[in-house]
């Protein structure tokens, strides 16, 4: 594939000038720094530990999300099955 001269001093002239920048300039002024977000007010602890938890996190995917919703409900009873096949498996014996 051939390139044309055009595209290619472009290109060096890019490199070149990245070349040519100093360590000091790459460095972030405080200025430039992004600020950190606080939380709001009406945020309680109680709510922010509820909202790390998983089954809160599915909880809240499953109110929206019927297919998510069938499939939980539907793996719950599978394996709530499974468990009462296992159960009368070993009661037998």
């Amino acid at each position: 594939m051939k390139t044309s001269p055009d595209s290619t001093h472009k290109s060096q002239v890019a490199m070149e000038n990245m070349a040519e920048t100093k360590p000091d300039k790459l460095a972030f002024n405080t200025a430039e720094t992004p600020k950190i977000a606080k939380t709001p007010a009406s945020s309680s602890l109680l709510q922010d530990l509820a909202e790390m938890d998983t089954g809160f996190a599915l909880l809240q995917s499953m109110a929206v999300s019927k297919t998510l919703t069938i499939m939980v409900i539907t793996f719950v009873l599978a394996g709530a099955g499974f468990a009462l096949f296992l159960l009368k498996m070993a009661a037998q014996y």
